[in-house]
Parts: C-alpha cells; structure tokens; sequence
C-alpha cells in the first residue's frame, strides 16, 4: 500500500465453532516484541479496524491467549501513478492519461518516461516532465495498448486501453423535423482496421420496430461522408458494414403527410328510390313486390297504367352512345327488308345471312348490301321476319345486330338516320313488353326457385315500365338522339335480345308478364321509379341527391343491401386518392387528413382537408355531385355516395 493510506484490518473469532462476542487487540511486531496498536471490538465472531501504517510491518489478533496468524503490510513510500480516463475507445479517438509522482507520499516533480507494451517489451513512447501538481497528456493507440510510467527503478502498474478497430457513428443535422416535406443531412464517421475508411458503406432505416432496409449507399473518402434524408415519416437510421452496425438515430417526424389515402365506402348508385340487392333480400326474406315497392317508394304503390300505342324509341347507337360515321347491321335467323323515310322498301329480302352498312351521307344514311348502294333516305328502317313490322306469322326466331350497339335486337324495327354527323339507330318496339324483356337491369337468375328472388324481378319490371313511361314524355325529333331514352346506365339498361334469350330469361319474361300494365303510382300518377344497385345501410333523399325534393324518394332504411347471401360484392369498397389529387381536388398543399360529413341517409355532404399547417378547406354539394366530383378526381372508382372514410396511407 501507498503511505499515506489506510489499510484495514477484517477479524473472526469463534471459540468450539461458535461466534464470540469480546475484545482483542491489533497489535504490530517491533523487533521481538509485539505492540498493541488498536483495540478490536468482536460482534458475533465478526470485525473490522483500520489503520495508517508508515512503515512496512506484522501485525497479528491477540485474545486472552489466543494469538492469529500473522499478516504482513508493506508499505510503499515513492511511487508512480497512471490512471486512463477510460479504457475503452474507439479507433481514432484519443484517450487522457493522468500521471503522478510520489516521493514519501508527496507529490514531487519529475521526468518520467511513458512506455507502451509492444509484444513481450517494454518502449518508451515519450519522455514528459511530470509536475507536483500532476500532468495529463492524450495517446491515440491505433489497437488495445497496455501503458505505464518509468522513473529509475519505480514502475507504474499497467494500464490497458482497449480500443474498437472496426466502427461507425451516425448524427444528424436536426432529428427532430416539421412534416414530411423536410430533409435532413446525415453525416458519417466509418473505421476500418483502426484506419479511415474510404468506400461506401449502407444506410440502413426502419420504422417502429420493422425490418432493417438499406435506403442508400453513402459515399465514405478518408472516413467521412454526408447524404441528405427524407424520412417522411419517423424512422431509425443506423450504418452497416458487413456485421458491424452503429449505434442507431431516431429522427422523428412531428406531422406525417400523408402519400395517398384509401377511400372506404358500401353501395353502388346515386341512393334513390329502391336498392336492387335490397329488393332482393327483402324478396328472399318473403316480401311481395308490393311490399317492396311500398317500402322503397314512401306513400307510393303498384297501380294500373295506361300505355301508349306509340313505340318506344331507343337509341342502341349514335351521338353521346358511341357515335360513328358508319356501321353495319347484320340479321340472322330470318329474312329483311330496307324501308326509306317513305315507307317504301328499297331493297329486296335475300335469303340468307347478309351484312348492310349504313353511313352517313351529307344529312342522309346510306344503306349498302354487298357493297352496293340500295337505298339513301333520310331515315332507313330496318324490319326483320317474325316482327309486327314484317312477317309477323312466321315461326322464326331471327334477330338483328348492329356493330358498335351492346346488345341485338328481337322485336321492333332499326330506324338509321343522321345526327350531329354520326350514324344513329334507335330500336322502335313495344314498352310493355318487348322492350322490358330486353331491360339488363337485374339478374335474370334471381328469380329462380332456389334464390327465391321472382318478386324483387316483379318490382323491377314495375320500376322500369314506370320509368321507360315517364320517358315516353321525351319527344324524339326534339332530342339528338330522335329518343325518348338511350341503352344505358344514363337511363335503363337495355340489350334486347341479349337479355331476353340468356340464362334464366324466362325468370325474368315471367316477372314481366305478370306484372304487364302495372306501374308505379303516387296520388292516381305514374312516376319516375328511380332504382340503384345497393346502399350503404340507406337510400338517400331526392333533394339531397338531385337538388329536388320529391315526396315519395325519401331516406329509407335499406339494411337489406348489407344482408350476406344475395352476392352483393359492394357492401364494402376502397378506392385510391393520392396525395396529389388530394391537393388538386381540395386546392391546398400537404393534405394530412379528410373527414366526411353526411346527408340523412349517409350520403356524401361535404368533406374537409386538413393540412399539414393546420388549415383545414371544404368542398360541399349535392350527393351524386359529391360522388361525381370525387370520382373523377381519384385514381380508383368512387361506386357510391356512401363514402364512410378516408385513411392516411404513409408514405415509404
């Protein structure tokens, strides 16, 4: 021990194996003799004592007696001291060393030398004068070192200094960044062998507590490289190279923009009037058609029409419905004829099957067979065997098809005309029936037996007789499309034969007939019995989809559209909204959240942006203008007014 120092002393005293409680005394040999130097307390066989020797000396328990063995205390009068800040670093860093001299336990100035440990040997790396006061001086070993100070005979114990050849550190210029938008600067130290690095070494990021990913390669000269970082959101960033990793750096992001936002909506329409898989499920469930008429159609019921003697008029192609500058038609199963606006047949009826091409020419069409030219007129009527037009005795199915229409077409005639520069073909034929067998509105198989959905088909029939007679009112010379409705969605849908000759067409052509004169009726008048595919749990009101209040299009509950087991696909869907129509859509920048507020029923009212500054800007509107808007402004397809949420999708 250093003089100066305490030394102490542990006791144990036990008589026959038991603890003793009592009183020895520490005593030191001088000379021959022994000298009592302390007195020793002993508590259940246990002690302590402490002393201050200034000398090198024996010391030894004495007890009635009893005597210990003896233990010897050297004392050390002039020293060296070397003491490491630490002792462990990493390559490249430098360590403190503290040195001391001690004469008679007094620090002293002196000259040492400072040596390291290379293999089995000593070196002297540095002679330095060492004053009283003490003397600090940095070392940068490059590999683990063991140290010590030499003064004349005098050693300092050694002192090893471990040192981590292989590493890497990551800091950032902020670690903490406002939103998405920001970047960061990343600023690399990488050693190798103890050396700087020069090479590429990765950076790797993760968020939460997901995998590792390599995010780039940062580029390393003389064991320093930088790269700028977008983490978008927060993320841990360390560097890798082979299996040595650094520490790893958070750096958070206090308001994450979102890169796109999944829009959750149910339902497939505009949410007026009656639900089609609602009307199915409440016909499964063993309601009538009446039933399901009077529910969707508040103070409304199935009454008794008078239909017109005029044919309907359906355009199947033209302006607005895949317009064209000519066409052909083709029919098969029967033989035809060509009539001009006259009424006078301009061709012959050849036996077999024979394509006619009909195109615009100047204000008329002209019809050609085997390209030759046979008849030009301002409308062309095309009629077909087995039709009230021509033939009507005959047995023959035959049915017509024109190139660019869905559908073909069993009954009525084909009248061609010109309108806005484009071929137009409007199926004429009888609304009650042969129009309504070709109406694709609704699956034909619902009504079989084993779907037990005939009535919903029966409903069906009604809402679309009523609306094709409300279309009755249009006057065709008046409209582009010489019209009372077109084929599609935009009024019903209609394929004609297509419909009417497909699998379980029967099932349908039943409901039909058994519903033939009937419609829908509120105070003694047939009105527009607007239908859609299915609802969010709802339909909707007139005013709040079209702007128009109307008393029997009222919000009504339609759980029936989310009942399992009618196959309806859309009692849920997303659509996609990337950041960027986000921010075309709502006119603002950074988009981090979208709220929707809803009419009575749920449809769409208005929905709110919130930016990553906290703003927040509207866009309000009628339903189906919401749904429209909406739908034209998303990547994905917006089925429905019943739109429920929108959830942020994070980028990366």
């Amino acid at each position: 021990m250093h003089l100066g120092s305490s030394a102490t002393f542990g006791a144990r005293w036990t008589t026959k194996g038991k603890a003793v409680n009592g009183v020895a005394s520490l005593q030191r040999r001088v000379g021959t003799a022994w000298k009592k130097v302390a007195t020793v307390h002993v508590v259940k066989g246990r002690a302590t004592v402490a002393i201050k020797p200034t000398a090198t000396a024996t010391y030894r328990l004495h007890a009635t007696g009893r005597t210990s063995a003896t233990s010897k205390v050297t004392v050390v009068r002039n020293w060296l001291a070397l003491a490491p800040a630490t002792t462990s670093i990493k390559a490249g860093s430098a360590v403190t060393l503290s040195l001391r001299v001690y004469k008679a336990a007094k620090p002293v100035t002196r000259t040492v030398a400072l040596q390291r440990l290379s293999g089995s040997k000593w070196s002297t790396i540095k002679t330095l004068v060492v004053s009283s006061k003490g003397t600090k001086v940095a070392v940068h070993p490059t590999a683990t070192t063991s140290y010590r100070l030499a003064y004349m005979s005098l050693r300092s114990p050694a002192r090893t200094v471990s040192v981590t050849r292989d590493w890497s550190a990551l800091s950032f210029s902020a670690t903490t960044l406002a939103d998405s938008t920001a970047t960061t600067t990343a600023s690399v130290t990488w050693y190798t062998a103890g050396k700087k690095a020069t090479g590429s070494i990765a950076l790797q990021q993760r968020t939460g507590t997901g995998p590792w990913v390599t995010t780039a390669n940062v580029k390393v000269v003389g064991g320093a490289g930088k790269t700028t970082v977008k983490p978008l959101v927060t993320r841990t960033y360390r560097l890798l190279a082979g299996k040595v990793a650094s520490p790893a750096v958070k750096v958070s992001v206090r308001r994450v923009i979102p890169a796109s936002f999944t829009i959750h909506g149910s339902g497939y329409g505009h949410g007026l009037g009656m639900s089609q898989y609602g009307a199915y499920a409440m016909a499964r469930a063993g309601w009538t058609d009446d039933e399901i008429v009077e529910h969707y159609y508040k103070g409304g019921s199935i009454g008794s029409a008078v239909l017109p003697k005029a044919p309907l008029a359906v355009q199947v192609l033209g302006p607005g419905n895949g317009p064209t500058t000519s066409t052909t038609a083709t029919v098969k199963g029967g033989t035809w004829r060509l009539l001009n606006a006259a009424g006078t047949t301009a061709a012959g009826t050849p036996g077999t099957t024979v394509p006619i091409t009909v195109a615009v020419s100047g204000s008329n069409v002209q019809a050609s067979v085997g390209g030759k030219a046979v008849v030009t007129s301002r409308t062309v009527r095309l009629q077909w065997e087995s039709t009230d037009a021509y033939l009507p005795a005959s047995t023959r199915t035959a049915y017509a098809s024109v190139v660019g229409a869905q559908g073909t077409y069993r009954h009525g005639v084909l009248a061609f005309s010109v309108s806005g520069g484009s071929v137009n073909v409007v199926n004429e034929l009888r609304l009650d029936d042969e129009y309504l067998y070709g109406l694709a509105e609704m699956p034909s198989g619902w009504g079989e037996t084993a779907n037990r959905g005939i009535e919903a088909l029966k409903a069906q029939a009604v809402a679309g007789r009523s609306f094709a007679l409300l279309a009755m009112s249009r006057v065709p010379a008046d409209r582009a499309c010489r019209c009372n409705l077109v084929d599609g969605v935009a009024d019903q849908n209609f394929t004609g034969w297509s419909k009417e000759s497909g699998t379980s067409s029967a099932r349908w052509r039943a409901a039909v007939d058994a519903t033939s004169g009937q419609a829908l009726v509120v105070g003694g008048d047939v009105v527009a019995a607007y239908y859609f595919s299915s609802s969010g749990g709802s339909t909707l009101n007139g005013v709040d989809v079209w702007g128009t209040a109307t008393s029997y299009l009222t919000a009504t509950d339609d759980h029936w559209s989310l009942v399992a087991g009618t196959g309806n696909a859309l009692t849920s869907w997303t659509a996609s909204f990337t950041q960027a129509e986000a921010e075309k859509y709502f006119g603002v920048q950074d988009v981090v959240s979208i709220s929707v507020a809803t009419y009575a029923g749920g449809g769409m009212k208005t929905l709110t942006a919130t930016t990553a500054s906290g703003a927040t800007t509207a866009k309000s509107g009628l339903a189906d203008a919401m749904r429209i808007g909406l739908n034209a402004a998303a990547t994905g397809t917006v089925r429905s007014p019943w739109v429920r949420s929108f959830t942020p999708v994070l980028p990366g």
